[in-house]
């Protein structure tokens, strides 16, 4: 069956991915977008220009089986776009995140789990601090304006070719370029996150099987560890990369800052957030590919299309300095 599919967003990371699947498998599709990011994209869509903190009269005609939210980050965003196509679509897909949580000390948190609030929910600053609350707030509007066609997925972190954030894809640069690596904490420490394809075509058979409810969307299927991952992007880039796993205290102690100077990485206190139940996802569909592949891929891509994130990882000299300490005070 043909699906009439609308992606608000639609062609920077995960919706391109969307899209690019959804036009392959003969789906009509209807992008909104500000036009800024590859606006040549997907020439057989149809596209629309529009900015969500203005007008949104583009979305004035046409009727469509599904749609893909992938540009929410204020709960004022959802109300006006769920007013502007109240009657008109079918189900109404919101990509949020895993962010929505609480807190992640202990593992295995599910889609009841406690959310974040807000001191003040009326902000729309984005900040480490406010987003994941107002992805609340954007699942909660969502769910007041169509209760019944709704379907919320909260993804972890999405990687893979186009990824603009530079997290996943640091460690394939740096494992890349060989010699002695720091790998941060334990080796058997757990590890989330999912292919932006794999996470784009679970999306794409929900808005075919019509399901709703809500979703963590993150991955593998089966659990992961840090030193698994590096062994295998290590295997499949620069098999002579030599691993130096350092002690987590000793990293704090040098003022080493988990996820950002290190990726992926994240204190013990934290580690729920690398143990995610997906089961719900998993029964629903959800196929996560081989790592090795995404690695290889993602590589690929990065080294083709783009060059390091300056404010993402560990500088060369920083990581030299710390593996010499770490040297002297073992």
């Amino acid at each position: 069956m043909t699906l009439r599919l609308l992606v608000l967003g639609g062609t920077r990371f995960l919706g391109r991915h969307f899209v690019e699947q959804a036009l392959a498998a003969g789906h009509r599709v209807t992008l909104l977008h500000r036009g800024r990011s590859a606006a040549g994209l997907f020439p057989d869509a149809e596209h629309r220009t529009a900015d969500r903190n203005g007008d949104l009269a583009a979305l004035r005609a046409g009727e469509w089986d599904a749609v893909l939210d992938t540009s929410a980050y204020v709960p004022r965003h959802v109300r006006s776009a769920a007013a502007a196509l109240a009657g008109r679509i079918g189900r109404y897909l919101l990509v949020s995140s895993i962010s929505v949580y609480a807190d992640f000390a202990r593992p295995g948190a599910d889609e009841d789990a406690s959310l974040q609030s807000l001191a003040d929910p009326t902000t729309e600053v984005v900040s480490g601090e406010t987003y994941g609350g107002l992805k609340v707030l954007c699942e909660q509007a969502l769910a007041q304006a169509l209760p019944q066609a709704c379907l919320i997925a909260r993804p972890g972190l999405l990687v893979g070719p186009h990824d603009p954030t530079g997290r996943f894809t640091w460690w394939l640069q740096r494992l890349r370029a060989g010699g002695d690596v720091l790998a941060p904490g334990e080796a058997g420490a757990r590890v989330q996150f999912i292919d932006a394809r794999d996470a784009a075509a679970w999306l794409l058979t929900q808005a075919q099987t019509g399901n709703v409810g809500t979703y963590n969307l993150t991955g593998p299927a089966s659990p992961l560890t840090m030193g698994e991952l590096l062994d295998t992007t290590r295997r499949v880039l620069r098999p002579d990369a030599r691993l130096h796993w350092v002690d987590e205290d000793f990293l704090r102690r040098e003022g080493v800052t988990p996820w950002s100077e290190l990726p992926l990485w994240v204190a013990r206190a934290e580690a729920g957030l690398h143990e995610i139940d997906i089961m719900r996802a998993l029964r629903s569909g959800l196929v996560c590919r081989p790592l090795a592949e995404t690695v290889a891929d993602t590589a690929a891509w990065a080294q083709a299309h783009d060059g390091p994130h300056a404010d993402v990882g560990l500088s060369p000299e920083r990581e030299a300095a710390l593996l010499a300490a770490w040297a002297a005070a073992s």
